[in-house]
């Protein structure tokens, strides 16, 4: 017999950022990661939850978009917290980089942060775990590594949020398995692709390192802008799965990044083709290296992926100026950041410096999201009677999106505003 669930957007609704869903039934609360939004001025956090009522946490990966807020819990309270080793390893990295540069507006402090690690209970996909009247089941999510889709069975429903996902195998990962979504009743669904197909891995692949040798054979260098955790490490994996012959440095929290996924390597596609990608790969050590790097035909990954901040913003300042260098953007570009900026206008606008870059600039779809076709797959492995929550996309995508699932696949669609709680008979 089924009781009464509630499900109510904390963050991530209608909108890409700050990932927060609350399940309710009875009086257990169950939390599905709390991000924060870092592509303003100051950081956004999700609606408030009173830390003594969440029962447990879990959490999906460790983008801060979906683990940045997670600490506040932690002021006042001591919940279990369910995350694989590898998410809680590179969280600690990115929160603790984020408390560095947002200082005086994170309403926590390194000492939360510790006393989070201190409650986590870590799961492997696969993992089962029966917690009162809750069962979590973990399945590979495929976007980043540690990153996992959920299952919930609470108040007689099956529930899968999907955090983050991509059923596509890349370099790095293994694609998500849709055996979970033949199985729930609710989904709560990821949607930041719906809109728009990503083109065949292996023809981005081709396209990206034919055009570094192009740059790099007419003596040119050859700058990445990359995000730290995920997509440094997937473009390392992509050079050296195709021979490139030239330096590859890597520089800023990538670096890291690569010495946590060595130690965890269980969580990767090709736990070989990664030790050989860092193997080839120059790590950065001071601003001899960088100089070096600038001045010879070779290929330098480094975040900021938005050329916000980081070594990124050193390097475009060395490389816009000679026409034979090149920038090529390989992440999702955020609106009014420097490298959006720079790929709509052709100019380098940076609160130091703003100038008309000369060297070439190009963009390649290496996401670690869903596409429109991908999310249509798994919608169809739904049985007829689940229900659907669409999340984390924008507003005028998940509209047209709801609309066309509902006229063509026949499932119920629900796409709430943030704050609306829906409940569940």
């Amino acid at each position: 017999m089924t009781e009464e669930l509630r499900i109510r957007l904390l963050g991530g609704a209608r909108r890409v950022g700050k990932s927060a869903v609350l399940v309710s039934s009875r009086n257990l609360n169950v939390l599905l990661d709390y991000g924060v939004d870092i592509s303003g001025e100051e950081p956004e956090f999700p609606l408030h939850v009173r830390p003594r009522e969440v029962s447990m946490a879990v959490l999906s990966h460790a983008h801060l978009d979906h683990s940045g807020a997670l600490p506040l819990l932690y002021v006042s309270a001591r919940p279990k917290l369910y995350a694989t080793s590898l998410t809680m390893a590179l969280a600690d990295v990115l929160i603790n980089d984020f408390l560095k540069l947002s200082k005086y507006y994170a309403p926590y402090e390194a000492a939360e942060l510790r006393i989070m690690k201190e409650c986590v209970e870590p799961v492997r996909p696969s993992s089962v775990v029966e917690e009162g009247e809750v069962a979590l089941r973990f399945h590979e999510a495929g976007h980043i590594p540690g990153s996992v889709m959920v299952e919930l069975e609470i108040a007689g429903y099956n529930i899968l949020y999907t955090g983050d996902f991509n059923t596509v195998d890349t370099c790095l990962l293994r694609g998500a398995s849709l055996e979970p979504f033949k199985r729930a009743d609710i989904v709560i669904m990821e949607a930041t692709y719906a809109e728009y197909d990503h083109p065949r891995r292996e023809d981005v692949e081709k396209r990206f390192i034919d055009d570094l040798r192009e740059v790099l054979d007419s003596g040119g260098t050859v700058l990445v802008p990359a995000f730290a955790v995920g997509r440094s490490q997937e473009i390392l994996c992509v050079l050296a799965k195709y021979g490139l012959e030239y330096p590859v440095y890597v520089d800023g929290m990538a670096r890291r990044v690569n010495m946590i996924l060595l130690d965890g390597r269980d969580g990767l596609r090709d736990p070989r083709l990664f030790q050989r990608a860092c193997s080839m790969a120059r790590n950065v050590n001071g601003w001899r290296d960088r100089r070096k790097a600038t001045r010879e035909p070779s290929v330098i990954v480094s975040p900021a992926a938005m050329l916000k901040g980081g070594a990124s913003v050193y390097y475009m300042k060395a490389l816009l100026d000679d026409p034979r260098n090149a920038v090529f953007f390989v992440s999702y570009l955020i609106r009014d950041t420097p490298a959006r900026k720079l790929i709509e206008t052709g100019v380098f606008d940076h609160e130091t410096l703003k100038k008309r870059v000369k060297a070439r600039v190009e963009w390649y779809d290496f996401s670690s999201h869903c596409g429109r076709s991908e999310l249509v797959k798994a919608l169809e492995a739904l049985n007829p009677d689940a229900r659907l929550i669409l999340v984390h996309t924008e507003e005028e995508v998940g509209a047209k999106f709801s609309e066309w699932i509902s006229r063509n696949l026949g499932i119920e669609v629900l796409f709430p505003r943030e704050g609306e709680e829906l409940e569940f008979h």
